[in-house]
């Protein structure tokens, strides 16, 4: 871990502790203790309880007052909850957003961008493109909320957002580049013609996927308990 440049301490404690957790390099069962890593970031301790706290609020880790926080271990039912939470959220601020005329060929224009970077990446087929692509995945689908302009909404979504790739911690071998370029095409190519029932089918369809192939992952892939 790199040290940290003095600002608001706890908040850059949290960002760099998410992103270990989302990019998986802090893995589901893993200990969380705040000596070690104070040390590490080179930071008090008080910054690090601080951010761990946000974290178990996002849900990313779990911690009781006896034990240490431990980084949290999703269930095949946690999963299927997550999933209904993202179509609930994505499917009504796509539906809201094409109700209010906000679905421009500007916007359109932009998420083929998303889209296009994101498949660029993964075929690189390397590690660090790979997180690169993960977080254009995310960008892409946070862009179809932020459209429904509900800031409460979205922010539930970049929380339930940040617990889905924690539970996938993807390699080159498991990331479905194909499945993937085919569905947000899918998405893309209807908000092109501006077709609101297709893009809210192809968006179900899609999140219905990725929920059913992220259950069926082998258990030695998936960080979740049984």
């Amino acid at each position: 871990m790199r040290a940290l440049k003095r600002s608001t301490l706890a908040e850059q404690a949290y960002e760099e502790l998410r992103s270990q957790i989302v990019s998986g390099r802090l893995r589901g069962g893993e200990r969380l203790l705040a000596d070690e890593l104070a040390d590490k970031l080179a930071i008090s301790q008080t910054p690090v309880k601080e951010a761990i706290a946000q974290l178990e609020r996002d849900g990313l880790v779990e911690g009781t007052a006896r034990r240490a926080s431990v980084v949290r271990r999703f269930t095949p039912a946690d999963i299927v909850e997550i999933f209904e939470a993202r179509m609930l959220l994505e499917l009504h601020a796509t539906e809201s957003a094409f109700a209010a005329g906000r679905v421009t060929p500007s916007f359109a224009a932009g998420l083929r961008a998303l889209f296009e970077a994101h498949v660029a990446e993964v075929r690189k087929q390397n590690g660090e493109a790979l997180a690169e692509a993960i977080r254009l995945d995310r960008e892409f689908h946070e862009a179809l909320v932020q459209l429904g302009a509900n800031d409460t909404i979205a922010g539930w979504h970049r929380i339930v957002q940040r617990q889905t790739q924690t539970i996938r911690n993807f390699t080159l071998k498991t990331y479905t580049l194909e499945r993937t370029t085919r569905e947000h095409a899918a998405i893309v190519e209807a908000i092109e013609r501006g077709d609101a029932r297709a893009t809210l089918d192809a968006l179900k369809a899609h999140l219905t996927a990725s929920r059913d192939a992220m259950v069926s992952r082998a258990p030695e892939e998936l960080p979740v308990r049984g």
